[in-house]
């Protein structure tokens, strides 16, 4: 089987980073594994240290100062020269066998640029989800499509098992997306071959007092202004050549605006009215018919179809005229 190098950038994960380390070199494959602290102030140089003096297969770079996580994730691939390639993050764990069947299943598609594995809950100890083999194959041109209908819900992006020769060609991580970058990185990966989507999860994410994703995704808005800009990104740019470009991303902002539009409606019903109307506010830009028309697509494409429908005979339409006179 091929060989695979896995980037572990940290910065005051000391007290993860042995089980991290761990979920990787458990894994029956030939992996090297290269530790970047980030200036870290809680004695994760010293922990990676320790491990690397006990495994032969671990290496350490530690920065005098942090760059930031974007910087880790572009040096990490400079470094990269093994067929494979993956970024985990240091409060992060592999799933158990997900390499041994990740990698095969790569080796079996050689068309696949990357692999994705399924979508797992936030991790709160016990046994891990383990791998069982197999998958599905995906056109690349298919995967950006569902994706943009799906305004990037449900793409586990925060682990990405690719090519290393795709993962180069598709370039760095954007440091103009602190939040979304994975996302995007996905998109422009699936313009270099077709995707593998694994049966199981890659890996899962821990929940604690200090993970970022869980401020950040509690914040609404902000993860749909972040969706924008990572679909912004990718079609200005990589993706701007594609022929369906123009639908597609007008697709998006449509979506992301009645998203906007019933997370508004839903903050005004528990009383959250400044949330509620920078939402609206967001909405009605990126989709103005809904000041006069309530986007009814949306609630069919999610769940709770009941309870929205419901929704929408108490909604007052004079908030989105308060809320345009305002602006």
């Amino acid at each position: 089987m091929a060989r695979i190098d896995i980037a572990i950038p940290c910065y005051n994960y000391a007290h993860f980073l042995p089980e991290c380390i761990g979920s990787v070199l458990s894994q029956d494959i030939d992996v090297r594994v290269v530790i970047i602290d980030n200036a870290s102030s809680d004695g994760s140089a010293e922990v990676a240290r320790e491990l690397a003096a006990q495994d032969r297969r671990i290496e350490v770079i530690c920065h005098e100062t942090n760059v930031g996580p974007n910087a880790s994730f572009n040096e990490a691939i400079d470094l990269a020269r093994a067929e494979y390639f993956l970024i985990l993050c240091a409060d992060d764990l592999l799933t158990p066998d997900t390499l041994r069947h990740g990698l095969a299943f790569l080796d079996a598609n050689p068309k696949a640029a990357f692999a994705l594995g399924a979508n797992a809950d936030m991790w709160q100890g016990g046994e891990l989800p383990r791998q069982q083999g197999g998958g599905m194959l995906m056109d690349g041109a298919a995967f950006i499509e569902r994706s943009s209908l799906a305004m990037g819900n449900g793409i586990p992006a925060h682990a990405l098992l690719a090519r290393t020769t795709a993962q180069k060609a598709a370039g760095y991580y954007r440091a103009s997306l602190p939040f979304c970058d994975d996302l995007e990185l996905a998109l422009r990966l699936a313009l270099a071959g077709d995707v593998a989507e694994l049966a199981m999860p890659i890996a899962v994410r821990r929940i604690h007092s200090s993970n970022l994703s869980a401020s950040t995704w509690n914040d609404r808005l902000l993860v749909l202004r972040e969706r924008e800009k990572a679909f912004e990104s990718f079609f200005a740019n990589e993706g701007a050549s594609m022929p369906n470009r123009p639908r597609l991303n007008r697709i998006v902002k449509q979506r992301l605006g009645e998203a906007a539009y019933w997370s508004a409606l839903s903050h005004f019903a528990r009383r959250r009215a400044p949330e509620g109307t920078e939402l609206l506010q967001f909405a009605l830009s990126l989709n103005p018919k809904s000041r006069f028309f309530p986007p009814l697509g949306h609630l069919y494409r999610t769940e709770g179809v009941a309870r929205r429908v419901g929704a929408i005979a108490s909604f007052n339409l004079g908030v989105a005229k308060r809320v345009e006179g305002r602006q």
